[in-house]
């Protein structure tokens, strides 16, 4: 993001742009686990690269991350258990 945009006021905001200012934010706070409900669903193939090599970044680091996807490519990148929801019932992968 431009660092501009960490100043603009959020209604001038795209829909990606936004969704990434609020993960920077969650990121900021340096917290021990993250819970994210499709983090990249509004991205670009290059952005969604750039904001899964960070959340990577922080699994190296010890963070506990829970993701909400709709990619199972995206959920076997980044998830080291992965648990698929069908008819309302979860199962492990």
């Amino acid at each position: 993001l431009a660092t501009a945009l960490l100043h603009s006021p959020v209604v001038r905001l795209s829909t990606g742009e936004r969704q990434r200012l609020a993960l920077a934010r969650a990121l900021a706070l340096d917290p021990p686990v993250l819970l994210l409900d499709e983090p990249t669903g509004a991205l670009d193939q290059d952005s969604t690269a750039l904001v899964e090599a960070v959340l990577r970044e922080r699994l190296a680091a010890g963070t506990a991350i829970v993701i909400v996807t709709h990619s199972p490519e995206q959920a076997a990148r980044l998830g080291e258990q992965r648990f698929r929801m069908e008819q309302r019932r979860g199962q492990a992968m």
